[in-house]
């Protein structure tokens, strides 16, 4: 079923050798049952409602040391719809994480298999919430990290990832990307540096696509006082894409442009507020690849001891980074939510969610409310040192 069922073997014995060192064992889980009435699902013009049951029962082992960590996360997302069944799904996921640190070094690595409904995505990626597919992703992600002064270090790490989908919706896809960096600690309230990332995207699908993505882009994390923090990076990209229609002729496109990601927090006693801007260029489960767009915004505040409130927003536009010509999306996410900490490992979130998707050239404009209510249970779990 996953072609890197050998890593995860790997990483489960590594859980279990012994060690010289004493080491800290667990097992935990968590369980957040939820049910959720939406008045429109699918997100279409002819609006069909429907109570939704989701629920993601999780069991995680792990070990810890002074100088290494592993985890195993094995799981279900389970969910049921009272109006649409044909949406029912039962998907599997696993997740494997892991670090080792030296005096100046760190090593990681990461893996998952993951099953998840194409339309979970569909906000930030293809805007087809009609769709019944289901997408396989598997992940592999090495990282490494050396210090080379106090105030110096290097970091570089890898991804690789590949997509596979029950239906002909979507087109199968594979991805390579390596990242490198500088960061440097200036002051003590400021630390900035270099980046350099390069990721080559394959889809075999009708419209084979191959692409390239070059980013080199600036990275700043400042503390301007005790409550406000501003990070983010700033950059130059390229991308260069080949894409080969139904008769077999190949189109080669290059577009330049820029990308960005930056934050602003402000914590304070009770108060979280987080403000955030970014221009970026991901790979499209269509072949293609989107430039988005996305303005965010949250805040959180604690009322009482054990109440708290929150809300967010966000606003996302939506266009190919090749044709000018294609279609653009403008989707917006309205959230607000009251959470109830009833015991240490048990909360209760009451939300209220409305999303909006418009596309000028289909001139459509649809929209959606939901309501839910969510019970989240973490178990303690058994633990043990040896």
């Amino acid at each position: 079923m996953f072609k890197f069922i050998g890593l995860f073997a790997l990483a489960a014995s590594y859980i279990i050798i012994p060690s010289v060192q004493s080491a800290e064992w667990s097992v935990t889980g968590m369980l957040n049952p939820m049910i959720m009435y939406d008045d429109n699902v699918l997100m279409a013009e002819n609006e069909t409602s429907s109570f939704h049951n989701s629920m993601s029962p999780t069991m995680t082992f792990s070990r810890q040391q002074d100088d290494n960590n592993a985890s195993l996360s094995l799981g279900y997302t389970i969910n049921r719809y009272t109006s649409l069944s044909y949406l029912n799904t039962q998907d599997s996921f696993i997740r494997f994480n892991s670090g080792y640190q030296t005096e100046r070094s760190n090593w990681g690595l990461d893996a998952s298999y993951v099953e998840s409904s194409s339309r979970d995505n569909a906000a930030t990626d293809t805007g087809d919430f009609t769709t019944e597919s289901t997408v396989i992703t598997e992940t592999i992600s090495p990282s490494y990290s050396y210090r080379l002064t106090e105030r110096d270090t290097l970091s570089v790490n890898g991804s690789y990832t590949e997509e596979t989908f029950s239906t002909t919706d979507f087109s199968a896809s594979e991805s390579i990307s390596l990242n490198t960096g500088w960061t440097r600690q200036f002051t003590d309230r400021f630390n900035g540096g270099l980046n350099l990332s390069v990721t080559r995207f394959q889809s075999p699908g009708l419209r084979a696509s191959n692409e390239d993505n070059y980013n080199l882009s600036s990275s700043i994390n400042y503390d301007y006082s005790e409550i406000w923090n501003i990070d983010g990076n700033i950059g130059i990209r390229k991308l260069n894409s080949q894409q080969t229609g139904n008769l077999g002729v190949a189109e080669t496109n290059s577009s330049p442009g820029l990308s960005w990601d930056i934050n602003a927090r402000r914590t304070s006693e009770l108060d979280i507020i987080n403000v955030g801007v970014s221009r970026a260029v991901t790979p499209s489960r269509t072949g293609d690849s989107n430039e988005v767009d996305t303005i965010n915004f949250s805040w959180s505040s604690r009322i009482t001891e054990t109440v708290s409130t929150s809300l967010s927003s966000r606003y996302q536009h939506t266009a190919s980074a090749i044709n000018e010509s294609s279609r653009k999306r403008e989707n917006f996410n309205f959230s607000p939510a009251i959470n109830w900490q009833v015991e240490r490992n048990l909360g209760l979130n009451l939300a209220y969610n409305y999303r909006q998707q418009k596309e000028s050239q289909l001139s459509t404009n649809v929209s959606s409310n939901s309501l839910s209510l969510t019970l989240n249970y973490n178990w303690d779990g058994l633990r043990a040192s040896r």
